[in-house]
Order: C-alpha cells, then structure tokens, then sequence
C-alpha cells in the first residue's frame, strides 16, 4: 500500500471516529473542522446589518478579537499572513439572531502556518443576550464585552479580556486565563488545567474558581457572596473586601488570603501554608484542624479550648486545617 492509500484511510477513521461536530488537528498540518448546517454559512468577511443578539464563535489558531465602533451593523473580518484560499476562509451564518461564526470550510483540508486573527465589531452599546467563543489554539481579547451570559473555552490559547455580564463562565486547559469585570455578577465559574488564572471583580453574589497546577487570584473591590477556590498544587491568592462565605482549598500550594470582612471561612490544605491578613474590625471564633505549634499570629485571641481560639466578639467562623504546612494570621 502507497503512502498516499495509507494517509487517506488515516483521515477517513479518525472522521469516523470523531463524528458530530467540531475540530482536530493531524501533524499540525492538517485540520478537520465539522459543523452543522454547513451549507448555510458564507465564505469570508461580512457587513451585517440585521439585528444581533448571539455570538456563537469556533476558531482554531490565531486570535479572536471582540470590539466596538459608532457606526452601525457589526462588521466580521479576518487577517492572515499569507493569502487564504477560499477553503481557508472563515464562514458565517446568521442563524436568526445569532451569528455564526467558524475558522474555515467544513470538512478536511490542508492548514500549513494558518494563524488567522478574527475581529468581530459591535455598535458600542450593544448587549447581547449570549456569547459562546471557543478556540484551539488562539487567543482571545475583548474590549468589556457587554452580554447577559459570557462563556469562553479554550485549549492552550491565552484568555485576556475585559467583560460585563451577569452571568461568566471560562475554562483553559493549559492557557492562561485573565478577566476584568466591570459589572456586578450573579455567577462567575473558572476553571483551569495549568495555566494562570487572574480574576478581577466588583460585586458578586456567586464566585467558583478551580485549578489543578495553575496559581488562581481573585480580587474583588466589592462584596461577595459565596465563594470557592480550589487548586490542587498551585497557589490560592485572594484579595477581598466584604464576604459571606468563603472557601479555599489547596493540596501543596499555598492559601495567601487577605479580608476585609467575612462571615465564614475555610481554608484547608495538606501540605501548603495558610496565610491570612484579616482586620481588627471582625471578630472571629477560629476552629484550628493543625498542631497548636504551627499557628503563628500577632492578633491577640484568647484560648477556648483544644483548637478553639476567638478574637474580638468571636462572631465570624474561621477554620484553618492543615497537615503539614505552616499557619500565619496577622492583622491587615
């Protein structure tokens, strides 16, 4: 059998073998890209002027950039750094009121060095009800996406934006996630394999954020209502103001923790340090799951009995567990 028999009957199992929809790559150099309703999407860049409300994005390699401008309609185009063949050029469908919008063609096709950067540019203003961007290996960048439910999934490509929902879900396998909100959140869910994640926050009533290497901070200006991090080896960094109820749970990293004003929290680890900067201005009842030996503080708490320590009114919950890492708590 020829080499060229062989490549063919290799693609044609892994068609086989993938199905529905989505995208592979074979040798870095050949991509299978799959979608429905692919007969129903337009080659290349797009001035729509009917009204927009959804953004359903898949893109593989390069960039994906969401913007804004004064003048009406949202305009779809990409760059590349060498000419596209028409196979190569995105599609798009406007599908009612959601647009569409994927990498390439439908179906197997050579990529060799196609890194494509996408720009998709909104009437400043616009709100969408839904926005769902997806990618391989390409970065994304927003300019405060405005949208009532935000999601973003990405692989091994850097996820850098600003954004304004009500609702925010991001995940990475191995990129690096940064995200600014600039509105208040009823829910944000990140998560992440061992890339980096930065969270910046107003007020938000619901905050989970997980890791399994990567180093997870959060900072929030206003008030929170729950919140969870959980890492397994990578450090937990958390810069709050006002929460009710806080969580943070580490194997082997770190817990760096600094509060304003709490009403109840965990922090746990096996063999990673405890750190907490906390005010003189909330008082606390500390449940110690750790050797008394390995507390360190220069908050003055009274002794109330095996593991049970309080400051001030002893109101707020705090529990520290540790098994053999070290505890800190001093003031802010």
């Amino acid at each position: 059998m020829n080499r060229s028999k062989l490549l063919i009957i290799v693609l044609l199992v892994i068609v086989i073998v993938l199905g529905g929809s989505g995208s592979w790559k074979l040798f870095g150099h050949i991509t299978g890209f799959s979608y429905a309703n692919a007969d129903k999407y337009t080659a290349g860049n797009a001035e729509i002027s009917d009204p927009v409300e959804n953004l359903d994005i898949d893109w593989t390699a390069g960039q994906i950039n969401i913007e804004y401008h004064t003048g009406s309609g949202v305009t779809v185009s990409e760059t590349s750094p060498k000419p596209l063949a028409e196979e190569h050029k995105l599609r798009w469908w406007l599908d009612g009121k959601t647009l569409r919008i994927r990498y390439i063609k439908d179906g197997v096709t050579l990529t060799f060095g196609l890194d494509k950067t996408l720009t998709v540019s909104l009437p400043r203003g616009t709100t969408l009800k839904k926005a769902e961007i997806s990618a391989t290996s390409a970065d994304i960048s927003t300019d405060n996406l405005l949208a009532d439910e935000i999601v973003f999934d990405t692989t091994s490509g850097d996820l850098n934006v600003y954004t304004s929902a009500k609702k925010l879900t991001a995940g990475s396998t191995s990129g690096d996630i940064t995200i600014q909100q600039r509105l208040d959140l009823d829910s944000v869910n990140v998560s992440s394999t061992s890339g980096a994640i930065g969270l910046t926050l107003g007020n938000a009533k619901k905050v989970d954020v997980g890791s399994t290497s990567g180093s997870i901070l959060v900072t929030a200006a206003g008030s929170v209502g729950n919140i969870r991090l959980d890492s397994t080896s990578g450090s937990i960094t958390p810069d709050l103001q006002d929460v009710e109820k806080a969580d943070f749970s580490s194997t082997s990293g770190d817990i760096t923790a600094t509060l304003a004003s709490f009403t109840d929290l965990n922090a746990d680890t096996t063999s990673g340090d405890v750190n907490l900067k906390l005010t003189e201005t909330t008082g606390f009842t500390l449940d110690l799951d750790a050797s008394p030996k390995k507390l360190r503080t220069t908050l003055p708490m009274a002794v109330k009995g095996e593991g049970k320590y309080v400051f001030g009114d002893g109101n707020a919950r705090l529990r520290v567990s540790t098994t053999s890492g070290g505890i800190r708590i001093e003031k802010y």
